[in-house]
């Protein structure tokens, strides 16, 4: 019996530039993680994209490249095509941090020209809004999707554009972020997306370049590869034993047999690789959860149970938690 998982990720940064300073590294660090939903063909991956902390340099501009592979939908502007979640640091606010939910749009290009010509961006292929509100306030970021060309096409077929504005100038400087909204983490599904057709490993890429602080103006040389590795397909495997047992007991002065068997589950989590340590498993008997162990560092995880009568169905689901894979495990392209 087969039970499949639901997220595999594995995260790692690249530096671009040599250059910098230590103080420089310290101050921007991004993260990107892609969840997958855990089978070749189905729909919609999760993006969650943030910076390790409110002192981290303010975020001019983020390109997320989408595997080839991946299969983008038409969505009709006004559609739905996901949900967002996001936490941004208000300066006007004394510094609060908000927690913002929402949708994610599908728009008319013409909504965000204004917005799509700052950022530098030509043509697009759609252009999504995520809709997100806090506090009273309303905070729409559009991000504009793109075809890619050029050198770009050789990792990607297409990329996903955010420019954001600057939150730490001065109120009322034209162009400043809404209540001075410093975007610390933004987490959103797109259902225009599938997963490949194909199983294999899927490496993501992405480029975050930062503000230089209080002025308003980006900082090229700043700007950092991060990179996270999706495959596919991620499985929990299951396998089941089966074993007599007779024991005897005097019931009212009477010696009687009963027999009982002895179940063994072993749980297998893998995705392509040698198996996955520290995923969360939980065994179900009949559909209810009745333990739940973590795999080992091979993969595996096992539980026993006694079944005096009748007839069971075993299962199993598992989570598999976000890896960090460090430098080490990145392939810097840009």
């Amino acid at each position: 019996m087969k039970r499949t998982i639901r997220l595999t990720l594995v995260g790692c940064v690249a530096m671009l530039a040599l250059s910098f300073s230590a103080s420089a590294l310290a101050a921007y660090s991004p993260k990107l993680t892609v969840k997958n939903a855990p089978r070749t063909g189905q729909v919609g991956p999760t993006i969650d994209v943030r910076v390790p902390t409110p002192t981290d340099d303010p975020t001019a501009r983020v390109q997320i490249y989408v595997p080839t592979g991946y299969t983008l939908g038409a969505a009709s502007p006004g559609t739905k095509i996901g949900t967002v979640t996001a936490t941004a640091q208000a300066a006007d606010l004394a510094g609060a941090v908000l927690p913002l939910t929402g949708d994610v749009d599908s728009v008319a290009p013409a909504t965000y020209a204004t917005q799509q010509a700052q950022c530098g961006v030509t043509a697009v292929l759609y252009t999504y809004d995520l809709h997100l509100t806090a506090a009273g306030q309303i905070l729409d970021v559009p991000i504009f999707v793109q075809a890619t060309a050029g050198a770009e096409a050789a990792v990607a077929q297409y990329k996903l554009v955010v420019c954001l504005p600057p939150p730490d100038v001065p109120a009322g400087t034209p162009g400043r972020a809404t209540f001075g909204a410093k975007l610390l983490s933004a987490t959103f599904d797109l259902q225009t997306l599938t997963n490949p057709a194909a199983t294999g490993e899927y490496r993501w890429r992405s480029t975050f370049t930062p503000y230089t602080p209080n002025t308003g103006r980006p900082n090229p040389a700043g700007t950092v590869e991060v990179q996270s590795l999706v495959r596919l397909p991620t499985e929990a495997l299951i396998k089941v034993t089966k074993k007599k047992i007779v024991t005897k007991k005097k019931v009212k002065g009477k010696l009687r047999k009963f027999v009982s068997t002895r179940v063994g589950v072993i749980a297998n989590v893998a995705d392509g690789n040698p198996g996955i340590s520290g995923a969360k498993v939980t065994f179900l008997r009949n559909g209810s959860a009745y333990v739940t162990k973590t795999t080992a560092a091979n993969g595996f995880a096992t539980t026993v149970f006694i079944l005096k009568a009748g007839t069971v169905i075993v299962s199993a689901k598992a989570v598999v938690p976000d890896r960090d894979l460090g430098t080490a495990g990145c392939t810097a392209t840009f």
